[in-house]
């Protein structure tokens, strides 16, 4: 059995309606990637989606909040706007960050991550303290305020390490040291791989 068999089948019958969706993304990761050829991007990361070629941030914001379409258009939309990066692109982010879909969030939160913007702090504070969003989701805020490192998110990374979900607690604390490690001029090669997914 090939991984396509195996994404096949986890897509049909996995009870996680988080792993269903990453086997449709990966599907269709797949397919576009016989097909065409890679973006560049600043981002040393293999994304699970090519950005979307519209430039219209507004249109971009649109996709990625629209939840009747496919998760992988909507992923399109989010790594489109992560390379624009600019501010209204980063509010279009961050209103993702209330979406129903724990995969898309998780995904936002990383991207957060990787453009160090302190206007996203307050948004990403918000999510990892919400003691009734998906682990998975606030194991990526808490990456996120670690790339972050002002003095609210360190606070909260802080004061998180003890959190009662494992996950969270564990993502503060490797958070805080990997920031440790890079203000001593080290630096752990995953540092620029995608982390992998907790589900």
């Amino acid at each position: 059995m090939d991984c396509i068999d195996i994404l096949q089948k986890a897509l049909s019958k996995d009870p996680a309606e988080e792993v269903k969706e990453t086997c449709s993304l990966a599907l269709r990761r797949i397919e576009q990637a016989q097909s065409v050829n890679n973006i560049e991007s600043r981002f040393l990361t293999v994304d699970p989606a090519m950005p979307a070629t519209i430039t219209s941030i507004q249109e971009l914001r649109k996709m990625l909040l629209d939840e009747t379409l496919e998760m992988y258009d909507r992923y399109t939309a989010l790594f489109a706007l992560r390379n624009d990066g600019g501010e209204d692109a980063v509010k279009a982010l961050i209103s993702a960050l209330r979406c129903q879909s724990a995969l898309l969030k998780h995904e936002v939160a990383y991207v957060l991550g990787q453009l160090q913007n302190k206007e996203t702090t307050t948004a990403l504070m918000e999510t990892l303290k919400d003691v009734n969003e998906h682990p998975m989701v606030r194991h990526e805020a808490a990456e996120a305020l670690g790339s972050i490192a002002d003095d609210e998110s360190l606070a909260l990374l802080r004061h998180l390490q003890n959190d009662n979900e494992l996950i969270v607690a564990q993502s503060c604390e490797v958070a805080l040291s990997m920031l440790e490690y890079e203000q001593n001029g080290r630096s752990f090669e995953y540092l620029y791989l995608e982390a992998p997914k907790v589900f």
